[in-house]
């Protein structure tokens, strides 16, 4: 359960919506949540594959250095 607090115009706003469309405020507003949270979880995610990809082609990188400088080693 969520309570939000709106200002005056917005929650006059919401209600003429509301009432235009035939829905109720929470209606509209649990879609604009979810609509909101949607778009922002997917821009994590793909901010995260995007790091994890870089990191990963970093290591790559680093570890064939790192088995090459080895072989001089022996």
């Amino acid at each position: 359960m969520l309570g939000v607090r709106l200002d005056t115009e917005l929650e006059e706003r919401l209600a003429a919506v509301a009432r235009t469309q035939g829905r109720s405020k929470s209606d509209i507003a649990r879609e604009a949540v979810r609509r909101y949270v949607d778009l922002h979880d997917e821009a994590y995610r793909r901010e995260a594959r995007r790091q994890s990809t870089r990191a990963s082609a970093r290591l790559s990188v680093a570890d064939g250095v790192f088995w090459q400088d080895g072989a001089a080693w022996r």
